[in-house]
């Protein structure tokens, strides 16, 4: 039998024109048997925050981000009904009901707006609505029409964009433990990324309705991608070059002496996930599922130090004996890095890419492990830079540096090492006798910096930190967030060839942010 059943579904239908044909398809045949339900299910409205000037733990964030029209299209669905159960019930529950949605049947969706109570407040909503089926049976309909009670036991599973799994995911478990091939399609361009895969971040939730044409059950449910976004932000702290290509920012003393400049040229993503996370949330205590529950939220304490883990498939084998595995770490990561991204300075923000899911315990966030973002600049030392030296009379001939040249850094061996401290020397021969020169005090370190390139290394973090290092969830990567980050300034050069041991030489900050969709009305995911 038919039934109409409305959904509220993220930005629907905003880039059909760019939709795969091969998506178009039903994988199989429909059948419905028995009674269905009249039922309205609609997604969550969610608030623009402020944003906050470090990651702040938890569901929140550091606010919410408006996605795109390419990260928002639905190409088709899957639908899970449970029946009197929850998320986190048996894994051997059966589902009441379960049924896939093909590209054809998203087309024929019309549009409605209309006014629903959401989270207590009453919000205009812009739904794609469309008729579908949601069989229950001859035998079980009666226990469910005009009882208020039993219908709101029913739970809705969403699987988006992942085809026609309805035959291969037959009990709650299986759904639980499902494992996407992918979370998006990458395109040649970031613009032509597709297919986002999302699910349920909570069950759904009735509010009100009593399953017949008159009166449709009506639900709540929030979907959310499985992947993550990582943007650089181009802040006020940097100008554009002279010739329109990077990013320049100043390094002063307190006296507002400029000692160095760095040009920043290209970024590029390391350790980005390439595989895909589970398509239902877990969290736990710890990284080992310890009181692990499904589409849980992040527990943040009132300064935003996180207290359990969201878990991947893999955050359990990121252990500190394992970070010599090449067969663990390509399966992570694969064994081709990530493009490098040519810097466009004229842009506020920019995306980088996508990644997966990517979290460990708090005593393994090792370089091996952690996503973050390698900087390749230029360095240009303002002071101390010398065009020779006077090994006998220890006497320095200072110089103007020119960028692009190939510069030698002497750090000497002091207790505290700063900007100020450093030396530059256009030669080798002089950088050498001076780090040598013991008669004289001096003794230091001489690295050479090719055409004055080098590089740095972010790492994202997911929620804040306190006093001790490395706290739950610090660094991590989480579904359907937003890490932004931008650069203050260098304390100094990079390192001389990509290591990613080494990020201690550049100031960050790190924005983390929930992933909404936006429309025209607006429609939140």
């Amino acid at each position: 039998m038919k039934v109409l059943h409305y959904i509220s579904i993220l930005l629907l239908l905003l880039s059909l024109a760019a939709c795969k044909d091969s998506r178009i398809e039903d994988l199989t045949e429909q059948r419905v048997l028995g009674d269905s339900l009249y039922v309205q299910l609609s997604l969550d409205l969610s608030n623009n925050s402020a944003t906050r000037a470090n990651p702040n733990g938890g569901e929140q964030g550091d606010g919410w981000e408006y996605g795109y029209d390419y990260e928002n299209s639905i190409y088709d669905f899957c639908l899970f009904v449970l029946d009197g159960n929850n998320i986190n019930d048996d894994a051997t529950t059966s589902f009441v009901a379960a049924r896939y949605f093909n590209h054809d049947e998203v087309l024929t969706a019309t549009t409605s707006l209309e006014e629903i109570p959401l989270k207590g407040v009453n919000k205009n909503v812009f739904s794609y609505v469309f008729n579908v089926a949601v069989p229950l049976g001859t035998e079980n309909i009666s226990e469910f029409i005009e009882n208020e009670e039993r219908l709101r036991q029913l739970r809705f599973i969403i699987a988006a964009n992942v085809g026609n799994i309805v035959a291969n995911v037959t009990t709650l478990g299986v759904l639980r433990d499902f494992l996407p091939e992918k979370s998006f399609e990458p395109g040649e361009t970031i613009a032509q990324y597709s297919n986002f895969v999302m699910s349920n971040e909570n069950d759904a939730i009735y509010y009100n309705g009593y399953g017949t044409l008159d009166s449709p059950v009506r639900l709540h449910v929030t979907i959310e991608r499985l992947a993550a976004r990582i943007d650089f932000k181009r802040d006020n702290y940097s100008r554009i070059s002279n010739d329109g290509k990077s990013l320049v920012y100043q390094l002063k003393n307190s006296e507002s002496t400029l000692l160095s400049e760095l040009y920043l040229d290209e970024l590029q993503i390391v350790n980005g996930s390439i595989q895909p996370s589970y398509l239902i949330k877990r969290v736990a205590n710890d990284i080992n599922g310890t009181n692990l529950t499904y589409l849980g939220d992040e527990t943040p304490t009132p300064n935003g130090v996180a207290t359990n883990y969201v878990i991947d498939p893999y955050s359990a084998q990121k252990t500190d004996a394992n970070r010599t595995n090449t067969t663990l770490l390509t399966t992570l990561f694969g064994t081709t890095p990530t493009p490098r991204f040519d810097l466009d300075p004229t842009k506020e923000n920019q995306i980088l890419g996508y990644v997966n899911e990517n979290t460990f315990d708090r005593t393994c966030t090792f370089a091996e492990y952690t996503t973050g973002v390698q900087l390749k600049c230029r360095f240009v030392p303002k002071h101390n830079y010398y065009i020779s030296y006077d090994k006998e009379n220890d006497a320095l001939t200072t110089g103007t540096y020119t960028l692009g040249e190939t510069f030698y850094m002497v750090e000497l061996n002091t207790p505290t090492i700063d900007e100020s401290e450093r030396l530059y020397f256009k030669n080798k021969l002089d950088a050498d006798a001076y780090a040598t020169n013991t008669a004289k005090g001096h003794f230091g370190k001489v690295v050479k910096y090719e055409g004055g390139v080098c590089y740095y290394y972010v790492y994202m973090r997911h929620s804040n930190k306190v006093e001790v290092v490395h706290n739950t969830m610090e660094f991590g990567i989480v579904r359907n967030n937003i890490y932004r980050f931008s650069i203050d300034a260098a304390t100094g050069p990079g390192t001389p060839e990509p290591d990613p041991r080494h990020p201690e030489e550049l100031k960050a900050r790190i924005y983390v942010k929930k992933w909404v969709s936006v429309e025209h009305p607006i429609i939140y995911v």
